[in-house]
């Protein structure tokens, strides 16, 4: 986060003065098209319920499955995509809105062997996986022009693709698996520094954070998967947040 913070300011400096040298204002009113780059730092909670004959089993394996199998886990890598927006001048303000398409590249996929130490004779192969595909959002804008440069705040809705996914594997072959591909919907907000190059083209620095909610989902036995019956049952409650920092280049109409 400190890195992006960093980044952001050095660029927002590069970008922004130049402007103040400026006196004449530059006309923000219209449709634009553009395409943006940037970092994203994704974080995924996946928390873990037990339930079925786990509850014939001791409180202390049942703990030691659910924090070993839960975990929290990371990815920073690219986004790239393409944006669409309206800007109106509303006095000595801008408004707008803007759609965005951002493909998510990177994944995080984890697998950890552990003996057990409520069970000594049992050991467990734990894995997790969370692997973003792409983002859409729909936001909001407000800015505040200063010359040829805009400062503005923006917020809205964002949904984010991805597949998760776990896997648990004993040394007495309790084998399962689960895996979905699910939108995580909630919102975004964030602010950004926008500089005219041109009478046409824009060249602008932002910063996004989004709290994407959660999704559900449960294990299924694996074929030849010992212990089936009575059955054990696990289901995943898994978040996602997401930090973001994109250059955008945009085309004005």
């Amino acid at each position: 986060m400190r890195k992006y913070l960093s980044i952001a300011a050095i660029a927002a400096a590069t970008l922004a003065s130049p402007a103040f040298a400026q006196d004449d204002e530059d006309d923000w009113n219209g449709a634009y098209i553009g395409v943006h780059a940037g970092y994203n730092g994704i974080k995924s909670d996946s928390a873990l319920a037990l339930s079925g004959a786990w509850t014939s089993e001791s409180t202390a394996l049942q703990n030691e499955v659910v924090s070993r199998w839960g975990t929290s886990q990371s990815i920073d890598d690219l986004n790239f995509g393409a944006q669409i927006g309206y800007n109106f001048n509303a006095g000595g303000a801008v408004l707008g809105v803007e759609a965005d398409f951002s493909v998510l590249n990177g994944s995080d996929v984890r697998s950890s062997t552990q003996a057990s130490t409520a069970f000594p004779t049992l050991s467990y192969t734990y894995g997790n996986t969370i692997d973003p595909k792409h983002a859409i959002s729909v936001r909001g804008k407000v800015g505040l022009p200063m010359g040829k440069t805009l400062f503005y705040a923006h917020g809205g809705w964002q949904t984010v693709r991805a597949d998760v996914g776990a896997t648990i594997l004993s040394n007495g072959n309790y084998s399962k698996a689960a895996a979905l591909t699910a939108n995580f919907d909630g919102y975004t907000v964030g602010a950004g520094i926008e500089h005219k190059l041109g009478s046409n083209m824009s060249a602008r620095l932002e910063y996004g954070y989004s709290d994407l909610g959660d999704v559900s989902y449960a294990t299924a036995y694996r074929a030849g998967s010992a212990f089936t019956s009575p059955a054990y049952n696990e289901t995943f409650t898994q978040d996602l947040r997401m930090h973001s920092v994109r250059l955008g280049l945009n085309f004005h109409f």
